[in-house]
Parts: structure tokens; C-alpha cells; sequence
């Protein structure tokens, strides 16, 4: 059976691309495309990081639309090299992965995912950064490391994270989960409170009370 499609069904225009509570624009869901991968859009600003992480079940490819990204792939002491405007980076799966932005301009990208891990952990962004990450380890197959995103961080003297929308990390502290993260996870806290800096590191004593005796606060 043959399917007819109108131009509207085939051709996604900017406007009709879905913002989530992420900074990633869903282009076209996996759904739409038979179940076998998604399109993105996102955005890297200037002096941000996509924190580092791996996929156990999804192959990933960028292209790159405008600026240059940094990315090192394999962890500490794995390959890194540049991708500017016009290039295609391929992510497999397993493989642990970042990038970031030095230059002075936002990068943009497309992405494409296969399967649909990718696309509920973007979707899940709207129910807390604590809820995202920790549905992320528990049920999509994925890891974080967090240790290696804030040693790069300090490396390339970045400020923030792209891809989770926590460009206010004092408005992460309204989240209970989050707090609790604050409570219980080092690493986490150590990167939140490297990015918020005296001022959050203020709130989270405020609020938090006693913290780990290790804890900055």
C-alpha cells in the first residue's frame, strides 16, 4: 500500500520543532520514523560542556551546524579532536563521551539517536534534573561521569553545563530530589557547587543543614 504524504508531513520548519525543558529541540520523534531513531537540535554556548556520559543501547551521530566543538571520547587519556560547521561526529554505543564549547560563539548541531532511550531522557528534563539523571542510570542504560566533567571543566576554565538547561543552578535548589542528591552524591555536589559558586554554595549549607563532613559547605 502506497502512503501519500503532503509537504506539511514531510518538511519540519523551525516553529515546528518541540521545545522540551532541555536545552535540546525534538526535530522528529522515534515514532515517526518507524521506531528506529530520533532527531534532535541542540545548542552549545559559549564556555559550556556537555557533561561526560555513556549509552549502553544507542548509537548517536551529530552534525554540526554552526561553531566548533571540542570532544574526547573513551574518558581520561581517550581521543580528542575538533568538529567545526559541516562535520559529522559519530558516538557509539558504550563509548563514554563529551564535548565542549571555547570559542566565543554558540555551536548547533542536529543528533540523531537510534531507539528511544535518548528521546525519554530528554523528556524526562521536565520532571527535575535529579529525576533525569537517576531514571537515566536506573532504567535507559546510561552512565555519568561526573569526576571527569569537572576536571575538564577546570582544565578549559568552562562555566557551564549545556544540554540539561541548568544555566540558573540556584533554581535547582527548589527541587527536594535535587537537594537530596546534594546530600548523598560527592561528585554531583562538587560540580554544582564548582558552577553556582559562593552563592550557591551558601543556599545549599541554608538549606541542606549538615552535609557530609567532606562536603566544600
Amino acid at each position: 500500500m502506497t502512503t501519500t504524504y503532503t509537504a506539511q508531513d514531510l518538511r519540519i520548519q523551525p516553529a515546528d520543532q518541540e521545545q522540551t525543558a532541555s536545552d535540546m529541540n525534538i526535530v522528529a520523534r522515534n515514532a515517526r520514523l518507524s521506531g528506529h531513531f530520533s532527531v534532535m537540535q541542540g545548542e552549545v554556548r559559549p564556555r559550556e560542556i556537555l557533561g561526560f556520559h555513556t549509552h549502553a543501547n544507542e548509537d548517536q551521530h551529530m552534525y554540526i551546524i554552526a561553531g566548533e566543538l571540542h570532544f574526547e571520547v573513551g574518558g581520561a587519556g581517550g581521543l580528542r579532536f575538533r568538529a567545526k560547521a559541516g562535520d559529522h561526529v559519530l558516538k557509539p554505543r558504550g563509548s563514554s563521551h563529551g564535548f565542549w564549547n571555547v570559542g566565543d560563539t554558540a555551536a548547533h548541531y542536529v543528533e540523531t539517536s537510534t531507539q528511544d532511550g535518548f528521546e525519554r531522557f530528554v523528556d524526562s528534563r521536565k520532571q527535575g534534573l535529579s529525576t533525569m539523571v537517576g531514571g537515566a542510570t536506573e532504567s535507559l542504560g546510561m552512565s555519568f561521569e561526573t569526576e571527569r566533567t569537572l576536571e575538564v571543566m577546570k582544565e578549559y576554565e568552562l562555566t557551564g553545563l549545556a544540554g540539561a538547561n541548568v544555566s540558573n543552578p540556584e533554581e535547582l535548589i527548589k527541587d527536594p530530589a535535587f537537594r537530596e542528591m546534594m546530600r548523598t552524591n560527592e561528585a554531583a555536589r562538587e560540580l554544582f557547587l564548582y558552577l553556582g559558586g559562593t552563592k550557591l554554595e551558601a543556599l545549599v549549607k541554608g538549606l541542606l543543614g549538615r552535609l557530609d563532613p567532606r562536603a566544600r559547605c
